[in-house]
């Protein structure tokens, strides 16, 4: 191969490696050959706060948080699901936009990846004869990024926009749950949940904006969270 041919390659392989990836709302999942589950997208969303990717075994209900992006406002981003079983098929983004606004993208189901993977041969390093040896510099290990808020897997806004209560073991404990303004005031209370699966209205939250609870379970705190209403447009 000749010198020339070199960076034409390697710009016909970023070109077929971008060619790969959805744009947001859609993005890519796939399940590699080594078992990895890797999801990339490419996004042209402006004024992003926060994006979570979610995992559910099915493609409705019961999505929990597995990962928050560092950086939100990334122009392309790639992550790999190394905590996935095989029975986990769909996948869906949280972005949540600076103010009051956030998507949900539609879930997801896997595909396999059936590409070829190169392999590709690493040269030999020959390390130098070190006559006297350096002292080691301390590396002090970085702490994971925090995500700015994960929504909760008990209380949460709904695709339809309605405040979703979901407790699968309602019948058998003692739930009571308090939902406050963003001032702490209390808005109303809930003295006891039977239900597994019950949808609120969100005309008793009166207006858009953030929500916070207190979920109980036997008289000890068992949540405290937020969620978030929007308007109909």
């Amino acid at each position: 191969m000749n010198k020339l041919s070199l960076p034409i390659l390697f710009l016909i392989l970023c070109i077929s490696a971008s060619a790969q990836q959805d744009t947001l709302p859609k993005f890519t999942a796939l399940k590699k050959k080594n078992g990895e589950i890797e999801l990339s997208w490419i996004s042209t969303f402006k004024n992003v706060s926060q994006i979570n990717i979610q995992r559910s075994k099915d493609s409705l209900r019961n999505f929990s948080t597995i990962h928050s992006l560092a950086n939100p406002n990334a122009k392309s981003y790639s992550y790999i699901d190394k905590t996935a079983k095989n029975d986990s098929g769909y996948y869906r983004v949280f972005i949540l936009f600076e103010g009051s606004n956030y998507v949900f993208t539609p879930s997801r189901k896997l595909t396999i990846d059936t590409s070829t993977v190169a392999v590709v041969q690493k040269p030999t390093v020959v390390k130098p004869t070190v006559t006297q040896k350096e002292p080691e510099k301390e590396e002090k290990p970085q702490a994971p990024p925090k995500p700015a808020w994960v929504p909760s897997v008990y209380i949460f806004t709904g695709n339809d926009g309605n405040p979703v209560i979901r407790l699968s073991d309602a019948s058998s404990k003692k739930y009571s749950v308090r939902f406050m303004k963003e001032d702490g005031s209390t808005l109303f209370v809930i003295p006891k949940i039977t239900e597994s699966y019950l949808t609120l209205d969100k005309v008793n939250f009166l207006k858009s904006g953030w929500y916070h609870f207190e979920l109980m379970e036997d008289g000890k705190l068992k949540e405290k969270n937020k969620f978030l209403i929007t308007r109909d447009y």
